[in-house]
């Protein structure tokens, strides 16, 4: 695999069987299926929406704290 082009992801099972169904419903590839998801992401604002600055972010885990 190319690195320079491309990366794995690493998502809950739960997460990645949800992206596969979606991807497949609409004739897609997973890779285009969470690309669709960032740019919707982005268009919509959410990542302006969703900054928490200096503070800890809530949704991440630190597995080594």
């Amino acid at each position: 695999m190319d690195t320079q082009r491309w990366k794995s992801v690493l998502v809950p099972r739960d997460v990645y069987e949800e992206i596969k169904n979606l991807a497949q419903k609409d004739g897609r590839t997973i890779s285009g299926q969470l690309r669709l998801i960032f740019e919707t992401y982005i268009e919509q604002g959410f990542d302006k929406q969703h900054r928490y600055g200096n503070k800890k972010d809530p949704r991440r885990i630190n597995v080594y704290d």
